[in-house]
């Protein structure tokens, strides 16, 4: 039971900020150069994170109330932690016993979609499909959700289920 709604309070979430969006006036289009800087933040997130890099990889996350991250793991386990202090606790940790930095593998991101719930918030998902050192590939649905901080997007909440490498080719 705690495994399903472990599975179901991420997705309850974005339902929550859905419903609550979409009873709002359409905030308007995503601009060009929005989806473009965030595209950056997140390929600069992914790069700090195969670097080991914690204090860079947390310079792209906001501190607030709503800061959580979620992810399933190969044995069918979830990890998820709420408040940047706790992701980031999980990773310097996760970093210190397996130190060294990972070579940037071959990552492609499609199906790109951006939701502008204001001019400070936008919901953001996409593809990713990365080559790893196995020869497998490893296909993610990534969900972020974006807050502007002083006039740069910074994460709020990410989100990734991914296939471990199981259906690659």
């Amino acid at each position: 039971m705690k495994t399903s709604l472990t599975i179901a309070l991420p997705f309850a979430l974005i339902a929550c900020l859905l419903f609550a969006f979409r009873t709002r006036p359409n905030p308007g289009t995503v601009a060009e150069q929005d989806e473009q800087a965030i595209r950056r933040i997140i390929e600069a997130e992914t790069a700090a994170y195969f670097n080991k890099d914690s204090t860079k990889l947390f310079s792209f996350y906001v501190d607030d109330r709503m800061t959580q991250s979620a992810w399933n793991m190969p044995n069918g386990s979830y990890g998820a932690h709420k408040g940047l202090a706790r992701i980031h606790k999980n990773f310097t940790e996760a970093f210190r016993k397996n130190p060294k930095p990972q070579p940037q593998p071959n990552i492609q991101r499609s199906q790109w979609f951006f939701q502008k719930f204001s001019n400070e918030w936008m919901w953001v998902n996409f593809v990713q499909e990365t080559d790893g050192a196995d020869g497998k590939r490893y296909t993610n649905y990534e969900t972020r959700i974006m807050k502007k901080v002083s006039g740069e997007w910074k994460i709020t909440v990410m989100y990734s289920l991914g296939d471990h490498g199981v259906g690659s080719h």
